[in-house]
């Protein structure tokens, strides 16, 4: 199996250096490219990750913000390999896990998607690292999320949905079902892929005794426009596999706690 490995940069040049190094650092026993996408950061990142990295990494540049979806789509489009990583700048790799990955899906064809268990910078499993396919009552009664939870017994749990944070697909599967939908700009892109996924008759999973380290939110860090996007891509998701209705009905219902915090952020 050849891996490509795609990584999106935006305005954190020095987090995807280190994210870099750590695979450079822990894969050697696998065939494997690096694609890293700038996604108009604007900040010289272009610059330092070509003095840093040279011809060991394919670079790309967008004058634009194509967003999570669009610039892995483009990051996929020129990759070689036959299972694709969609990895954030904001993650450190401490362990050759990659072989793992590889028996879990050639021993478990129905897998499509999986996913290694995300450690805080503190060594805590992450919170809300995948969960439920959300609707209505799981929205409302808190259970879209799952809680990290290691099972010693198994070498991995089956999911509905697991973080595009570290994601990890085969490429058939990947463009049977046309890659991440471009219209999510940042959010809800990875529930939507891994829906997709499981419409195909195919499952996600999390490997419980592989992780990587994700320090999170590092290329976002405005409050107010992190929820903008995350309620633009909540409708979307809803309307998209639900319908209009049920989107409307969301939307009235969220409408308090949208209120709740454009008054916090008016008042910092």
């Amino acid at each position: 199996m050849i891996y490509s490995i795609i990584i999106i940069n935006y305005k954190t040049k020095e987090l995807t250096a280190e994210c870099i190094q750590s695979l450079f650092k822990q894969i050697k026993t696998i065939k494997f490219e690096i694609i890293v996408i700038d996604n108009a950061s604007g900040d010289g990142s272009v610059k330092f990750l070509q003095e840093k990295f040279g011809d060991t990494i394919k670079l790309i540049t967008n004058e634009n913000n194509l967003g999570f979806a669009g610039a892995n789509n483009q990051g996929a489009a020129l990759a070689k390999g036959d299972i694709f990583l969609f990895l954030n700048s904001d993650t450190i790799i401490e362990k050759n896990f990659f072989h793992d990955y590889s028996d879990i899906l050639k021993q478990n064809k129905q897998i499509g998607i999986i996913s290694p268990r995300l450690l805080t910078a503190s060594g805590e499993n992450q919170k809300s690292a995948f969960g439920r396919f959300p609707n209505i009552f799981r929205l409302i009664t808190q259970k879209t999320k799952i809680d990290p939870i290691l099972d010693e017994n198994k070498k991995y749990n089956i999911v509905d949905w697991v973080s595009g944070c570290a994601l990890i697909i085969r490429r058939d599967l990947f463009e049977q079902i046309k890659g991440w939908d471009e219209k999510f700009f940042l959010y809800y892109e990875d529930v939507d892929l891994c829906k997709r996924v499981k419409n195909c008759g195919y499952l996600s999973a999390v490997a419980n005794k592989t992780t990587i380290i994700h320090l999170g939110g590092q290329s976002l860090a405005q409050s107010l426009k992190k929820h903008r996007h995350y309620f633009r891509s909540q409708d979307y998701y809803f309307r998209k596999h639900y319908g209009f209705i049920t989107s409307l009905i969301l939307k009235l219902a969220r409408l308090p706690y949208e209120l709740i915090i454009i008054i916090k952020s008016v008042k910092k």
